[in-house]
């Protein structure tokens, strides 16, 4: 999971982004230890929208399901988001 987020195929990257959220349902611990939501924020800055969609859209599903704020949206997050 880890290359396939850092793949260079986009169509990878989309993918993974949403296996994160479905192993976040499975073991949040794994997810949190192998730095996955890091990796989701980092997928935010991508070339490819369907990549950017998909890592903001793991990241509001692990928020829905962890009950906190992991999206953590900054300045320039919001900057990344809007260009």
């Amino acid at each position: 999971l880890s290359r396939a987020l850092r793949d260079e195929d986009p169509y990878v990257r989309k993918t993974a982004a949403v296996c994160v959220a479905k192993l976040y349902d499975i073991a949040p611990e794994l997810v949190q230890e192998r730095g996955f939501i890091e990796t989701l924020h980092d997928l935010i800055s991508d070339s490819n929208p369907s990549v950017v969609a998909n890592g903001v859209a793991a990241l509001s599903e692990i928020s829905e399901t962890s009950g906190r704020d992991v999206m953590k949206i900054t300045a320039s997050v919001l900057q990344k988001l809007l260009a």
